[in-house]
């Protein structure tokens, strides 16, 4: 491969306590939190809007924050606000509102049990406002780009691509929340991409948006659409997202795959509408919107001071760094489109994700936050949902806070202090709670 050499001097355009990457889901979550402790803190989004994989890609409903049989909420906190301040404008539906089987979850009954239904652009009004009544600075339309690293491995400033061209930023702390673990991977921090197996990472699906479907006879049809295609009721009467298609094999840290793989989804999408408007109820369905960004399920992972594995699922191990509770199926599609893909093996009914799964290796002022923190591929199938990356998102926001304010390694946190702030703010960190 030919290489050249670049460097040049870049403007510093701010600096701050804690620096977000990524405005997705995680992101938001991080930033709330570390501005409500008083810590000056800025969010980078590479769009022109938050919510990530929630917005940009129209992926939707929000999986269930309850417990694997459904029967108790163990996501709240900031999540909760969310749902809320959407669903104050009518833009989502309370989990508690629905069940499954229903035309909330296409039918699906096994861990859709109160899922939570909303409109992505009253999702993004939600986060604009929450965001700034935080406090929390935003830069939208920048994308990371780079960091520079200091002998002992910590991060000094960022670079980023900005409108007015490369500039830098400075921050005491940094969590990443890009969805592909690009900061840590850019500090140094290993990573591994798909499964540790060396298996080829979910397949990828482009969601679109439908209006006009007949709820009545498509609830009287109490059946799901043919697989692989998922239809997932909206708040608004008539609306609905699509889940469908997938295509496999495609790296998220290169370019030509992630070109293809975007050409190819759009021509599934015709494809997917023309099965749905055959059947009972969407023979009227106008196809609305398609998402501009693909929905990738899976991509870099970190090691961190703990990786999540199979059994800590299974088991619902205990951990006495606990900084939220799930309770999600081990939702792993196939790889390669030959091997059946589905819900693996039976998670335990609720299981703790510990703070060191979210302290990456060899970066002390660094967090991550989100579906790459440190756990087994398959294990990850269950965590990678938002509601679950929203808990991860404000644990981190939370530590990141304290080691600001404290001047120490993100390591160095302590467990009890960073648990009770979370808990003082409405999270649920441990299962006995």
């Amino acid at each position: 491969m030919n290489r050249i050499s670049y460097k040049r001097e870049l403007p510093v355009i701010g600096e701050y306590d804690v620096a977000v990457l990524g405005g997705g889901p995680a992101g938001v979550c991080a930033a709330i939190e570390a501005a409500r402790t008083g810590q000056k803190t800025v969010l980078i989004e590479a769009s022109g809007m938050l919510g990530g994989m929630a917005t940009t890609a129209l992926v939707g409903p929000f999986m269930t924050c309850y417990d694997r049989d459904g029967d108790r909420q163990v996501v709240h906190g900031i999540f909760d606000e969310i749902v809320e301040r959407t669903a104050s404008e009518n833009g989502a539906v309370y989990p508690s509102e629905t069940d499954a089987p229903s035309i909330y979850s296409s039918f699906i009954k096994r861990y859709h049990k109160h899922v939570t239904p909303f409109d992505s652009f009253a999702l993004q009004l939600a986060l604009d406002d929450l965001t700034r009544e935080a406090g929390v600075e935003l830069f939208f339309y920048t994308k990371f780009v780079d960091c520079e690293v200091s002998e002992n491995g910590s991060i000094v400033s960022v670079v980023l691509d900005a409108p007015q061209g490369l500039v830098a930023m400075k921050a005491k702390e940094y969590i990443d929340c890009t969805g592909n673990a690009d900061v840590a991977f850019s500090a140094g921090v290993p990573t591994w991409n798909g499964g540790e197996d060396g298996s080829a990472p979910q397949p990828a699906t482009l969601f679109f948006e439908i209006d006009g479907v007949d709820d009545e006879v498509y609830a009287a049809r109490n059946a799901r659409p043919p697989r692989p295609v998922k239809a997932y009721k909206m708040p608004e009467k008539g609306r609905y997202k699509v889940n469908h298609e997938r295509v496999y094999f495609v790296n998220a840290n290169d370019a030509r795959s992630m070109t293809d793989a975007h050409i190819e989804a759009r021509r599934q999408v015709l494809k997917s509408f023309e099965t749905l408007r055959s059947l009972p109820g969407f023979e009227k369905a106008e196809l609305t919107q398609v998402a501009p960004v693909l929905g990738v399920r899976e991509s870099r992972h970190i090691v961190g001071e703990y990786r999540i594995t199979v059994k800590d699922v299974c088991e619902g191990t205990r951990f006495d760094d606990s900084i939220c509770v799930f309770g999600y199926g081990m939702d792993v599609h196939s790889r390669d489109g030959k091997v059946s893909g589905g819900f693996h093996g039976e998670s335990a009914n609720m299981y703790e994700i510990p703070y060191r799964c979210l302290v990456p290796k060899g970066c002390p002022n660094l967090l991550v936050a989100g579906k790459t923190i440190s756990a087994e591929s398959q294990a990850a199938g269950s965590l990678r949902v938002m509601p679950a990356c929203m808990a991860t998102g404000q644990a981190a926001g939370a530590a990141a806070a304290i080691a600001a304010s404290r001047g120490i390694a993100v390591g160095e946190v302590p467990v009890g202090e960073l648990k009770s702030n979370l808990k003082a703010h409405g999270a649920v960190t441990d299962i006995d709670e």
